[in-house]
């Protein structure tokens, strides 16, 4: 281990898994931050976020979602490993996402925080927040209005690779299966505030005048407006209520 007062954090997003470790030398945090996701091309063949738009016009939304989370979690102060489609490995979700956790913990990490790229509303503060609660608890789940969750956070202890492969991801049991899962490993979980993600044009349409006012609402507005049939209109401007309305405190989704 390195001894320093503020240690420099880890980002290993663009190094293969099998160099991660000895290209750092040593992991210098016992918390990492896990952006598990498929590339913008695969994410566009696999939802539709653009009605009327082509698999370019999808892939586009893919790419602003992405850079999106890939720059909150970088804000947040923890390491930051990214594990998208060229890095996955195994034929189900489950079996990706059990191996990159796997993987994860192999670099000598005592915690992760999985997030996916579809959570627009995740932000920085409830990213520290879920980093917080896990310091001082077994597991940590962010739940999504679909029954999955946006964030996993776990220690390694209570981490199980051939019973989470089993479970059933990208289903709208998800949550309640995991939460029950550690539970029933004895860990101690505490649940973040419940947020939606976004998989297709109407959690888009529905939650972009959610978004605070800013560079990814504007562009995603762009990307929107770019396909819509004519003579139907994307309001720039958006009710009071919504536009930069904190969120509530009460602290990858994970499909």
């Amino acid at each position: 281990m390195v001894a320093a007062s503020a240690p420099p954090l880890a980002d290993v997003s663009t190094l293969p898994w099998a160099h991660c470790r000895s290209s750092l030398n040593s992991i210098c945090s016992p918390v990492a931050i896990l952006l598990f996701t498929r590339s913008a091309g695969a994410e566009a063949a696999h939802k539709q976020w653009v009605s009327q738009g082509d698999r370019a016009s999808n892939a586009a939304v893919a790419v602003q979602l992405i850079e999106q989370t890939t720059a909150v979690a970088r804000r947040v102060g923890a390491d930051f490993l990214c594990v998208d489609s060229a890095r996955q490995v195994g034929r189900t979700f489950g079996e990706r996402l059990t191996a990159a956790l796997t993987q994860g913990f192999a670099l000598g990490y005592e915690q992760l925080i999985v997030i996916g790229n579809d959570c627009p509303h995740l932000s920085v503060a409830l990213l520290r927040q879920a980093m917080r609660l896990l310091a001082s608890t077994d597991a940590v789940l962010g739940p999504a209005t679909d029954g999955g969750v946006y964030l996993l956070g776990v220690k390694r202890a209570f981490f199980d690779a051939d019973v989470w492969t089993a479970l059933p991801w990208q289903t709208n049991k998800l949550g309640q299966c995991l939460a029950s899962c550690l539970r029933g490993s004895g860990a101690e979980l505490r649940i973040l505030r419940t947020l939606t993600d976004v998989d297709d044009a109407h959690d888009l349409a529905r939650l972009l005048p959610q978004l605070p006012a800013g560079p990814l609402r504007t562009r995603l507005h762009r990307l929107l407006r770019a396909r819509r049939p004519a003579g139907v209109s994307v309001p720039l401007v958006y009710h009071a209520a919504f536009v930069g309305a904190p969120l509530s405190q009460r602290g990858p989704p994970v499909h």
